[in-house]
């Protein structure tokens, strides 16, 4: 299996601030992820303010203020994300942002950001995704977010970005559900060989919103190649994705998990493995004497049975036996030797 790489997604759950910002960068690395990802945007460029709030945003902020009052105080200044990107930087991490308005993907262009991320909620925008493909930078990534879409407006997401000049392996695609968070019934992990089926020529990956860290380990096991979970310092805190975000105890959690599945999903080929070889001698059986058997007589199957240990005849030339004539004498439960019996066929 390919290592996983594995982002948390910080999004705006800093909530404005660049402190905390910072600190949920190094708590991030202390759980040991690939990368952290923002969330870049100028609200007023976002959002109409006509727009309403999302059913699970009333939920967790509230019905008082719209969504683009909601979204204003969750604005991070492009100079603080400059700050980020180079304390992220410095602690081995890659950094990188979702744009969502036009005028932030020409700030994060200018950063040397070379991963682009697509949210499910620009799969539909064309000259959005227009201007993202025709970025050029080295070892470019466009990561694309499926939430909401059908396949075919995924297929045509795709040929969007292709015909402006994006290579196939350049593209990662996620499967992704935007309910905040999933429902378990929702998440429908096998959706991630629909799409390999579908789109056989790009890499997958999965942008976990459910509770927990099963649906990572499910998805790993599936053979994904990136892995997207929303991270928080609180599920209490004020805002729109903090009940739905994995805390530092649970991101820790989810990673190790990760890597381990890594290492159990092992062989595809069905293989005696180095650490069951010894045991093979104490765990299975061989042909022993079950009562005294002296020099001449025949091997019955009242005279003979099985039993550990596993370093003599095995039980499965038990045919090979029976019938034959005993050359040696033979102790209660001793094993069987090839040199006692008269016969080479054992």
């Amino acid at each position: 299996m390919k290592r996983v790489f594995i982002v948390a997604e910080i999004g705006c759950n800093h909530n404005g601030s660049k402190e905390v910002a910072k600190k949920m960068v190094a708590k991030a690395r202390e759980c040991g992820v690939d990368a952290v990802k923002f969330q870049t945007f100028k609200a007023r460029d976002l959002i109409s303010r006509y727009a309403p709030k999302a059913e699970y945003q009333k939920i967790t902020t509230g019905i008082l203020d719209s969504q683009l009052e909601m979204t204003e105080k969750l604005e991070l200044l492009y100079d603080d994300f400059l700050e980020l990107k180079e304390y992220a930087e410095s602690l081995g991490l890659i950094v990188f942002s979702t744009p969502f308005d036009m005028g932030s993907i020409d700030f994060l262009e200018s950063t040397g950001q070379n991963y682009w991320k697509i949210p499910s909620g620009e799969i539909t925008n064309l000259p959005y995704l227009q201007k993202i493909g025709k970025i050029r930078c080295n070892n470019k990534k466009i990561i694309v977010s499926s939430g909401m879409a059908t396949i075919d407006e995924v297929k045509e997401c795709i040929s969007v970005l292709k015909r402006v000049g994006t290579k196939d392996e350049e593209i990662i695609l996620l499967h992704c559900n935007t309910e905040y968070p999933t429902p378990d019934e929702d998440v429908n992990l096998l959706v991630i060989n629909d799409l390999k089926s579908n789109f056989p020529n790009l890499l997958i990956g999965f942008s976990d919103h459910s509770i927990g860290y099963i649906a990572a380990v499910g998805a790993a096991m599936l053979g994904i190649e990136l892995l997207e979970k929303h991270f928080t310092l609180d599920k209490n805190l004020q805002g729109p994705d903090h009940k739905a975000s994995a805390t530092p105890e649970e991101l820790k959690i989810l990673v190790e998990s990760v890597r381990r599945i890594e290492v159990m999903s092992g062989s595809e080929k069905k293989i005696v493995t180095k650490s069951e070889q010894k045991n093979k001698i104490v765990a299975r059986k061989s042909i022993v004497a079950l009562t005294e058997i002296k020099k001449g007589e025949t091997f019955t199957e009242k005279n003979i049975t099985c039993k550990r240990p596993g370093n003599g005849i095995s039980p499965m030339d038990w045919s090979k036996v029976v019938g034959k004539i005993a050359e040696k004498d033979f102790k209660e439960d001793e094993l069987i030797s090839l040199l006692g019996v008269n016969s080479q066929d054992c």
